[in-house]
C-alpha cells in the first residue's frame, strides 16, 4: 500500500479521492490493510497518515488489534460493526469521510435521491463509497460510469439516451444523473429482492439474472461476494456515527 496524508483544518479541508480509497480501504475489505494515525502538526492542520508519526501521533485505525486475530469483513462483533475495530477509530473513520470535499460535493444528490426512491442514505452512501470513492470522473475497465459506476446500457432502461450532444457514458459523467439513475436501479433491486440488502448488492454489482441463476443468493464469484462484504462493512461503519 502507499503512503497517504489526509488534512483539513477548521476552515479548509482538502482531499485526493485517491486518499478517501485507501482510508476506505482501510475499513470495507476482508481484513484492515493498514494502520492508520491521526497528527496535529505546528499549523494546526488535522492530518491521517498510514506511516508511523512518531510520539505525537495517536493510532485511531489498528489494524490487527492486540488480543485479536483478523478476521473477515462479513465476521461482525455483537454491536454490528466491522469485527477489530474499535468505536473511537470507528467514529474517525466516519468523520475521514464525511470531511472528504468529494463527498459533500454529492451529498445533496445524495439525500434528494435517497428521499425520492426510499434507498437508506447511509447504504446508498455506502455504495457510493465503494464504487467510486465519490470521484464522479471514475471508469472501470467494464465501462461502468461515475459516481455509482453505472453501465449504459443499465442507464439506458431508464431513459438515459444518447443524443448529438452527448453519448450515454458522457451523460452519466453528471453527478445527479448519476445518482438518480443508480439510485432508482438500487430501489427496484431492493423490491425485487423483498428488501434483502445483500442480494440486491450482489444483484447491482453481477446483474439480477447472475442472482436469480444462484437461487436467490449471491454468487459465487469472488469480486461479487467481495463487493457486498465491502458495502455492507462500510454500510454499519457509517451507522455507527452519533448525531
Amino acid at each position: 500500500m502507499r503512503a497517504f496524508v489526509l488534512g483539513y483544518s477548521k476552515n479548509v479541508r482538502r482531499q485526493a479521492s485517491c486518499c478517501l480509497g485507501l482510508v476506505l480501504g482501510c475499513v470495507s475489505c476482508g481484513q484492515a490493510q493498514a494502520d492508520v494515525w491521526k497528527v496535529i502538526d505546528e499549523n494546526g492542520m488535522v492530518q491521517f497518515t498510514n506511516e508511523p508519526p512518531g510520539k505525537k501521533g495517536q493510532l485511531v485505525i489498528e489494524s490487527n488489534p492486540s488480543g485479536s486475530s483478523q478476521q473477515s469483513g462479513n465476521q461482525l462483533a455483537a454491536s454490528g460493526r466491522p469485527s477489530g475495530l474499535p468505536d473511537a477509530s470507528a467514529h474517525t473513520t466516519v468523520a475521514v469521510i464525511n470531511a472528504s470535499p468529494a463527498y459533500q460535493a454529492v451529498h445533496g444528490s445524495l439525500s434528494a435521491a435517497s428521499q425520492s426512491f426510499g434507498v437508506d442514505y447511509d447504504l446508498l452512501k455506502a455504495v457510493v463509497a465503494t464504487e467510486s470513492a465519490f470521484n464522479s470522473k471514475a471508469v472501470s475497465n467494464k465501462g461502468a460510469v461515475g459516481l455509482m459506476q453505472i453501465m449504459p446500457a443499465t442507464a439506458q432502461r431508464y431513459g438515459v439516451q444518447a443524443d448529438r450532444g452527448a453519448s450515454v457514458s458522457a451523460k452519466l459523467a453528471d453527478p445527479d444523473l448519476n445518482i438518480q439513475t443508480g439510485t432508482r436501479y438500487l430501489a427496484d433491486l431492493l423490491r425485487l429482492f423483498g428488501g434483502q440488502t445483500e442480494l440486491a448488492l450482489a444483484a447491482y454489482n453481477a446483474g439480477e439474472g447472475a442472482v436469480a441463476r444462484a437461487g436467490n443468493r449471491i454468487p459465487n464469484y469472488k469480486e461479487t461476494q467481495t463487493y457486498v462484504q465491502r458495502v455492507m462493512s462500510v454500510y454499519r461503519l457509517l451507522q455507527t456515527r452519533t448525531g
